[in-house]
């Protein structure tokens, strides 16, 4: 009788324990994948770096900033900036494509420009880059923290100003190839003078858009409706559908106030 007793209470026991094991695994779990991402991070942030002492910095900073705010890509002949990687735009594409940051870092500016002239390198050893497969895991983690974050903190309105549409014009990535002054680089046609005409003729390699005369005519009606138009989607607007090197720039990747300060701080260009 006393066996069984004993047999009992260690059955219990060990019940109360499973039992115990299961409600906490979870919890445990969460604790353990927190720990894994933040080692993730600290180690993407070596690699983002472009510390000279450590050998695992990869120098993204070089042209990113320290803090991936984006910066002018040094001795660049077209004055091209590097995007800033804190923008709920860069948030919003992973949104679509959760693999967006991966294929960027991984295959180069080319996977989402079609530029093979863009100054962003396919840094995977799969195509000859020089990260291996936890090195670029741990700059892509890090990469999409960051916009992750910015895309929860966006912020509601922008006001119509010159100056909120400059910040608009470089926090969604659009001095990254139409330049900071917007002149242009081999990633943009030069829109200097947006404000004062429309621009049909971009020169260079870059698409002349088959409709033309309904974009003279939109902004001869509407400069600023022409310039919603072309920056929501210029390809269904205005080119038949095709690529016209200008990514779409959907309501979640820019609302409304952000695109009305946009288009004011480009109106402000007239080449005067």
């Amino acid at each position: 009788m006393r066996l069984k007793t004993i047999g009992v209470l260690i059955t219990t026991l060990l019940a109360a324990f499973t039992m115990l094991y299961w409600f906490t695994d979870g919890m445990r779990r969460e604790s353990i994948a927190a720990e894994h991402d933040a080692e993730l991070s600290a180690y993407g942030e070596v690699i983002f770096s472009n510390d000279e002492t450590e050998p695992a910095a990869a120098g993204c900073a070089r042209c990113h900033g320290p803090d991936g705010e984006g910066g002018e890509i040094p001795n660049d002949p077209d004055g091209r900036r590097a995007p800033s990687l804190h923008t709920a735009s860069l948030g919003e594409k992973l949104k679509v494509n959760p693999n967006y940051v991966h294929l960027v870092v991984s295959y180069g500016g080319v996977v989402v420009s079609g530029n093979v002239n863009s100054p962003m390198p396919a840094w995977s050893s799969e195509v000859g880059g020089p990260l291996n497969v936890q090195q670029i895991d741990a700059v892509v983690g890090l990469v999409e923290g960051w916009a992750t974050e910015a895309a929860e903190n966006a912020p509601e309105e922008v006001e119509d100003t010159v100056e909120a549409g400059e910040g608009v014009f470089n926090s969604a990535g659009c001095a990254g190839c139409h330049g900071p002054d917007l002149t242009g680089s081999t990633a943009g046609p030069n829109i200097s003078t947006i404000g004062a005409g429309v621009i049909t003729n971009f020169g260079g390699d870059f698409v002349t858009p088959s409709d033309t005369d309904q974009m003279i005519a939109d902004y001869e009606e509407d400069p600023r409706m022409f310039l919603e138009n072309w920056i929501r989607d210029s390809s269904t607007n205005y080119n038949g559908g095709e690529p016209t090197g200008m990514p779409p720039h959907s309501e979640d990747q820019l609302n409304e106030s952000q695109l009305r300060a946009l288009i004011t701080f480009l109106l402000s260009h007239t080449g005067e």
